[in-house]
């Protein structure tokens, strides 16, 4: 009988090439089987996890348990949906048994990809445009979000997964109105799946486009989240204030263009109707995370709390 490959992955590991994971969550093991190169993903969440800006509790270390759940999920019963619409890796074999997550995947960097330190303004437009696919794909129209009900709330931050960092945050506007904020986002009309963690780390490029990865925070959200940290991650102050409504420009017209091609029942124009007044709430939903969880974070920057104030100023 054939090995699997996870057992031929096993039998070599003395071998491999290995990068360990956030906090000692796990490590990341490049093997080769047959001329053909892969990487396993092994995560099993510490019960000693320490963090200096994370209080861990019981609550806390589910959550991060609930994030590898989540990426198997979404490779087993999502990422096909992708093929020809986005990049991502291809997924052979997923296990999990008693805390251990392994998820092997193709080496995408075999495949020419490059991961980068700083991002020129070709490759955000090229994560912009990902971003924009991946969303219509998922993109539903009323309340039902039947798609992708099992994954929940999208992105690593919002309210009701961090409790702990709404406890520590200053008394203040944006503590008193974290909730409504919440609200607002959580019960919108359009939701898709948002990727969660769209930071540049998470994206690799070639010549002619990008891969994204790390599924760990994907579930229901409003998409332009995903925008917003990418541009925390590629853009300073200045860069905000100066490019921020050019790159919702962009994101609207890819996202409404993929709609037309794939989604002909879904008007794109009334999804920014929707969501582009949204983009102020959104930061202020970030910077309501920060100030809880590290509050001399440099993100919190003047564009981002001018987007917060203007949202506070119209909830007084």
């Amino acid at each position: 009988m054939q090995s699997t490959l996870y057992e031929q992955f096993l039998s070599n590991r003395s071998r491999n090439q290995s990068l360990e994971l956030w906090n000692g969550c796990g490590t990341l093991e490049k093997f080769s089987v047959g001329g053909q190169y892969y990487v396993a993903k092994l995560t099993q969440v510490p019960k000693d996890l320490q963090h200096s800006s994370i209080e861990q509790t019981r609550f806390s270390l589910n959550r991060k348990v609930r994030s590898y759940e989540k990426e198997q999920m979404f490779y087993q019963y999502c990422a096909d949906a992708l093929i020809g619409v986005c990049n991502v890796p291809k997924m052979f074999e997923l296990y999990a048994e008693r805390g251990l997550f392994v998820t092997l995947l193709e080496d995408y960097e075999a495949t020419g990809f490059r991961n980068k330190n700083s991002a020129c303004t070709e490759d955000i437009l090229k994560v912009i445009e990902w971003l924009a696919h991946f969303h219509a794909t998922w993109l539903e129209d009323g309340q039902e979000h039947s798609k992708f009900k099992q994954f929940g709330a999208g992105n690593y931050w919002h309210l009701k997964t961090r409790p702990d960092e709404y406890r520590k945050m200053s008394d203040g506007l944006l503590k008193q109105n974290a909730h409504i904020i919440d609200d607002v986002l959580s019960s919108t009309n359009f939701k898709t799946m948002i990727h969660g963690d769209a930071k540049l780390a998470n994206f690799a490029f070639d010549s002619k486009g990008v891969i994204g990865y790390d599924f760990q925070h994907v579930g229901v959200g409003v998409g332009l989240s995903d925008v917003m940290l990418l541009l925390t991650t590629v853009l300073d102050n200045q860069g905000l204030e100066s490019r921020a409504e050019l790159m919702l420009d962009v994101y609207f017209r890819a996202l409404t263009a993929q709609l037309i091609k794939i989604r002909g029942e879904l008007d794109g124009k009334q999804v920014e109707s929707e969501w582009r007044p949204l983009w102020p709430i959104i930061w202020a939903d970030f910077h309501r995370f920060l100030a809880g969880w590290k509050p001399e974070h440099p993100k919190i920057n003047d564009y981002m709390k001018a987007q917060c104030n203007h949202t506070l100023i119209k909830r007084r």
